[in-house]
């Protein structure tokens, strides 16, 4: 049975860098697909503020959605526009 550290991440989870050159356009890629990453945990932040409050419940879970396509289009975009 294999331990832990010798089995490697899925792709999903932690991205390898596919190509070292990637040119302008996967450089823009990769900085638009971080600020879509933080942009996504501000949202989830904020969706756990206002479920705690309890006020804003229904907020709470569309914000919850807005940082799940946030993240998954950022990455979408760095795939595209990287071709990594």
């Amino acid at each position: 049975m294999a331990s832990l550290r010798e089995v490697p991440l899925p792709n999903f989870i932690w991205p390898n860098l596919k190509r070292r050159d990637v040119g302008p356009a996967g450089e823009f890629s990769r900085v638009l697909h971080w600020m879509g990453v933080i942009a996504a945990g501000l949202c989830l932040l904020l969706a756990v503020e206002f479920a705690v409050e309890g006020w804003a419940t229904h907020l709470s879970r569309d914000l919850v959605a807005a940082a799940v396509a946030l993240a998954l289009g950022a990455r979408g975009l760095r795939y595209m526009l990287a071709r990594e």
